[in-house]
């Protein structure tokens, strides 16, 4: 990666982690944009450079986790089928995804209209599955679907239900409980 590409990678990192931290002490209305950018030690331009509100540089995902994800679907084994294959890619992407999952939870349960957000910041998942399942599925649009909507659903469950307080790697297993949870046959 170009060093202009690590710089902005570095100070998108700061201004996330200094998001997270300030509101995860003082509460999401306390933080100003400007609290973040100072606290990251970088301008109000530079903030807005990045994230275009402050709920973004909460909820936004990092910037290679399209990437990620992209590079564990490719990887994935779908010798046993397309939903084994698809747990596992879950798993490892959950796992790999719990940083900010406390502050994230915490703010989604106190102001319930940042859900709509959070949805739509991670909405990149679904598109990935969904490219996935047709790949694996293309004479099946139905059953490519199901396994998008589904992985979509385990996901949401496993944010709706995980805790502030619990062990952030019980986040990936309530995924892998929630995908064991689904039977799925004739589909991949």
């Amino acid at each position: 990666m170009p060093a202009r590409e690590d710089q902005r990678r570095a100070t998108w990192l700061a201004l996330q982690a200094a998001a997270v931290d300030l509101v995860g002490r003082h509460g999401f209305a306390a933080v100003t944009v400007d609290d973040v950018a100072a606290a990251a030690g970088v301008s109000r331009r530079t903030f807005f450079n990045h994230f275009p509100t402050k709920a973004a540089a909460l909820f936004d995902p990092e910037p290679d986790a399209e990437q990620r994800l992209a590079a564990l679907l490719e990887a994935a084994d779908t010798t046993a089928g397309a939903w084994p294959a698809l747990r596992g890619v879950l798993v490892a992407f959950a796992a790999g995804e719990v940083g900010p999952l406390a502050v994230r939870r915490r703010l989604v349960a106190e102001h319930p209209e940042l859900d709509a957000y959070v949805r739509s910041a991670h909405a990149y998942v679904g598109g990935a599955v969904g490219a996935w399942s047709r790949r694996r599925l293309p004479d099946d649009p139905f059953g490519a679907r199901l396994l998008t909507e589904t992985a979509g659903a385990v996901l949401s469950a496993a944010f709706a239900v995980w805790q502030p307080d619990d062990d952030p790697a019980h986040f990936a297993e309530l995924v892998a409980a929630g995908v064991d949870r689904v039977t799925v046959s004739t589909v991949g």
